[in-house]
């Protein structure tokens, strides 16, 4: 059987057994496949120094054998390695963070060059920049606008007027996209504010709304405040959360290294 061929991001390596890995990679034509590479951990030729998180890889794979089996993955040419990603610790973590989004909100078999596009971008723009920091907020809200779960950031969820000032987050109602919430729609006197309900300033909210429909070349230009990055990137996280019903893993980790975060806010 002739093998597919095409240019993949790598996004995940797994040992499998005592010889072989499970690669998940993502593509423009095929979207994302997870396919097993026989004697990849052992393999000094086909695959050496090639199958590594974050290598922009043109891969060569045949179909699986029966419907619900997976990909056999042939062989791997480098096509650009991203060395600084797993030199760096957090240009790693930011990029594990996109990894993770990419993999949490797509399909298998299922392709969108414009994701394709859009991660490739972000972990380039994480390899080579000094300011990284922006880079993993504005996939995640443009990856978010792709996949169909853009989050209303210019209503108030409760009496839908145009918010002009800062805002209180509030989780979604059911079928609702708009989870801000203005001060006079807030309860009189809260006794706290819960991890849900944290504030977003009217700047953070105007640099989103921008991002969000800016195209990529504007986004590289853009630079927002460090406490903008800082409140988009939870306001994000928790509107991610609540779609998935899970946690994003990778975020934990990375909030911690963001500047002004201590270890123990978490």
């Amino acid at each position: 059987m002739t093998p597919s061929a095409g240019d993949g991001l790598v996004l995940r390596i797994i040992p499998h057994g005592e010889s072989d890995k499970l690669v998940t990679w993502y593509s423009a034509q095929s979207g994302r496949i997870t396919a097993i590479a026989k004697g990849a951990q052992k393999s000094k030729k086909r695959f050496s120094n090639k199958l590594e998180h974050f290598s922009l890889l043109h891969m060569y794979y045949r179909p699986p054998r029966s419907q619900s089996g997976l990909h056999f993955l042939v062989d791997a040419d480098l096509v650009q390695a991203n060395l600084n990603l797993r030199q760096h610790y957090l240009k790693y973590l930011a990029a594990s963070f996109i990894t993770e989004l990419t993999i949490r909100f797509t399909r298998e078999l299922d392709p969108d060059p414009r994701i394709y596009t859009l991660l490739v971008w972000a972990l380039t723009e994480i390899n080579l920049s000094e300011r990284f920091l922006k880079f993993p907020l504005f996939f995640h809200l443009q990856l978010l606008q792709l996949v169909g779960y853009m989050p209303n950031l210019s209503t108030c969820q409760s009496c839908d007027k145009a918010l002009a000032a800062t805002s209180t987050v509030c989780l979604p109602q059911q079928g609702a996209g708009a989870f801000l919430r203005c001060h006079e729609c807030q309860p009189v006197q809260p006794a706290r504010i819960s991890r849900e309900e944290r504030t977003l300033s009217l700047q953070t909210m105007k640099m989103l709304l921008f991002a969000g429909r800016s195209d990529l070349a504007t986004l590289r230009k853009l630079q927002p405040a460090q406490r903008c990055i800082q409140e988009g990137m939870d306001l994000l996280h928790l509107y991610s959360q609540h779609l998935l019903q899970t946690d994003l893993h990778t975020w934990r980790i990375l909030r911690r290294y963001l500047p002004g975060q201590s270890r123990s806010s978490l």
